[in-house]
């Protein structure tokens, strides 16, 4: 998909999304094109008419002649106006486009919210307008229809249509458009079935991501992963006929970086439970529980286009978790990279085990920050359902930092605490942890049994267990892969 930015009489669209508030007669510039078009027939549909409201969420098609479509898109009170709301009616309004029209191109007009104080999520610019538009265009466009017969005509270029248009829009475009591809590869990542993306596979496309973006890649095969003494890793992979790999990706800018940040995507292709069993329905999506590995392999493409000055590392501990008779078992005593010992009370939390191996080895890394992304637990969706995701650490100025990133960036997330007293719940009598506690505080406990696994002291973990996969769509998503955090990692990685 192309991106471009032009004026609006430049335009070779046929299709376009045209804004309009719930509270507000004042007309666009790219309205008055479209109604001039339309020999002033826009205008009384919408005006006279009454044909739509203005209230959040409305669309409105309506066809200038037989070659050119408009779509209204109804952003409710401008008071109310966030950059949240504005991306889910663009997505919205993208997919109203996808049903009706066969054209390749798409154009869409910047708007800006300047009204409210800076750094509000009600606040946004033209810059950040393209940016958010273009990470909602693709939500709403999105197909994954590999395996379909029958494809529908996709848009192939987008025009970002303004009459002013400045160098900081041109730079929001550009940060919009590689964030949308990181999240489109991410999504396309998690839709292939687990019998194409097992840990070889996407090992095989890191090494293609490497020689593609000039980053160095270092792909660990399974005896070296021995040698590494991922003994913790090593035993969650060992029931599956496809061996595990270990990838560590890096990007590094030119000159001297600013910071030096360490990625951790959680990365089982497959999770069966192991001996603890998934039942049969719980196991419909569990091709998805790679979604961490997908993000990071993504947003570092990303951040290598847009030449970061920041050192990033992109890690993965890679396997499948399958029951067999070679499979770990309960009571078994593991030992992770850095020497302590896990008992294994329960094979199904095995994302936390690869996990305490990666973080392990970042601690070789000095960087200045750790961050990982993991489908890790049920309990967050009992806390925070399907929308938010959990986030935790040891460092409060780097959560509140991502947290604040996180709004901007029109994605949900929470803190959950991390509490020395929540050891308790991993208490063995024959290892330093176990590896499950019970059902209360499910999510906090899961991330200090990760805290034991990091000697950094900014590190943060994100909890998309709820927010990767949607089963039941969103304002913005539809159901299957969201790409969660991907967005909000890229915008945290250029702050």
């Amino acid at each position: 998909m192309r991106f471009l930015t032009k004026k609006i009489e430049e335009t070779d669209a046929k299709t376009f999304i045209c804004y309009m508030f719930e509270d507000d007669i004042n007309k666009s510039d790219l309205f008055n094109y479209l109604d001039c078009l339309s020999q002033g027939m826009l205008n009384k549909q919408i005006y006279q008419y009454k044909t739509i409201t203005g209230k959040f969420l409305e669309t409105y098609k309506y066809s200038i002649n037989e070659n050119m479509l408009v779509v209204i898109c109804a952003l409710g009170k401008k008071s109310e106006l966030t950059r949240q709301r504005f991306s889910q009616a663009t997505a919205n309004a993208a997919r109203t486009v996808k049903n009706y029209t066969k054209d390749k191109t798409l154009a869409i007009e910047l708007i800006e919210n300047t009204n409210d104080c800076n750094r509000s999520s009600k606040y946004f610019t033209k810059k950040d307008s393209a940016q958010i538009a273009l990470c909602a265009l693709r939500i709403g466009l999105y197909e994954f229809n590999k395996y379909l017969a029958e494809k529908k005509e996709t848009i192939e270029t987008i025009e970002l249509l303004d009459n002013n248009l400045n160098k900081e829009i041109e730079q929001g475009a550009q940060i919009g458009a590689y964030s949308s591809f990181a999240m489109k590869f991410a999504k396309d990542l998690v839709n292939e079935s687990a019998q194409i993306v097992t840990p070889a596979y996407i090992a095989n496309l890191a090494e293609q991501i490497a020689k593609e973006h000039k980053l160095e890649a270092k792909v660990y095969d399974k005896e070296q992963i021995k040698r590494l003494n991922m003994n913790a890793f090593l035993a969650v992979g060992q029931g599956s006929v496809n061996e595990p790999k270990f990838i560590h990706l890096t990007y590094t800018p030119k000159g001297t970086p600013r910071k030096k940040i360490a990625l951790v995507g959680k990365g089982v292709t497959f999770d069966a439970g192991g001996m603890n069993i998934k039942p049969a329905a719980s196991m419909l999506t569990m091709k998805s529980d790679m979604s961490g590995a997908a993000c990071i392999l993504g947003i570092i493409q990303a951040i290598a286009k847009l030449e970061s000055d920041v050192e990033l590392h992109a890690i993965s501990a890679l396997c499948e978790n399958m029951t067999s008779a070679s499979a770990y078992k309960q009571g078994d005593i593991l030992t992770a990279m850095n020497g302590k010992t896990i008992e294994v009370d329960n094979t199904d939390a095995e994302g936390r085990i690869t996990l305490a191996d990666a973080l392990s080895y970042c601690d070789k890394l000095n960087v200045d920050e750790v961050v990982d992304i993991a489908t890790l637990t049920g309990a967050v969706i009992v806390s925070l359902g399907h929308n938010i995701t959990g986030v935790m650490g040891n460092n409060q100025e780097q959560i509140d930092k991502f947290m604040e990133i996180s709004k901007l960036s029109c994605e949900n997330v929470w803190q959950m605490p991390v509490l020395d007293e929540l050891k308790d719940n991993l208490k063995s009598e024959i290892a330093d942890f176990k590896n499950t506690g019970g059902r209360n505080a499910g999510t906090s406990t899961a991330a200090w049994f990760l805290s034991n696994f990091t000697k950094s002291k900014s590190w943060m973990h994100l909890d998309i267990a709820g927010t990767a996969y949607l089963e039941k769509s969103n304002k913005e998503t539809l159901s299957g892969p969201t790409a969660a955090m991907t967005r909000s990692l890229i915008n945290y990685i250029l702050s």
